[in-house]
């Protein structure tokens, strides 16, 4: 009963094992933001530019970057750039400098597996 129950533990913690490295091959595989600048939560002076680093290269034409002003008001930027040496980076230009206070950027993008992925986060900018 004893020899049962340990290969019983063993067969349950290598199932567990492989679920969790399975689990996490995926995450690593998956579309996303991989980080930004400004980063997310962060309290900066006015960047020139909202730059996103995405976990894989997205799809051509998939990438929406748009800023959002305090107010909730969509600003004006240039045009949404990919970057020529880092595929998994694009940026887009402030068209004028961002006054104080919390802006959103929301952004959208597809992966390699086709689907949409949607997401947003904000940032400070202080008052100098």
């Amino acid at each position: 009963m004893r020899k049962k129950l340990a290969v019983l533990a063993l067969v349950t913690m290598v199932a567990a094992g492989a679920t969790a490295a399975s689990t996490s091959n995926l995450d690593m595989i998956h579309f996303g933001l991989a980080k930004s600048i400004p980063e997310a939560d962060s309290s900066v002076p006015s960047p020139e530019a909202v730059q996103l680093w995405f976990t894989q290269i997205p799809q051509d034409n998939s990438v929406g970057i748009r800023l959002i002003n305090p107010a909730g008001d969509l600003l004006e930027t240039g045009p949404i750039m990919q970057d020529s040496e880092d595929q998994k980076r694009y940026s887009v230009q402030a068209k004028n400098k961002l006054t104080a206070g919390t802006y959103m950027i929301a952004w959208r993008g597809i992966g390699d597996d086709g689907h949409v992925v949607r997401d947003e986060f904000s940032f400070t900018v202080d008052a100098h």
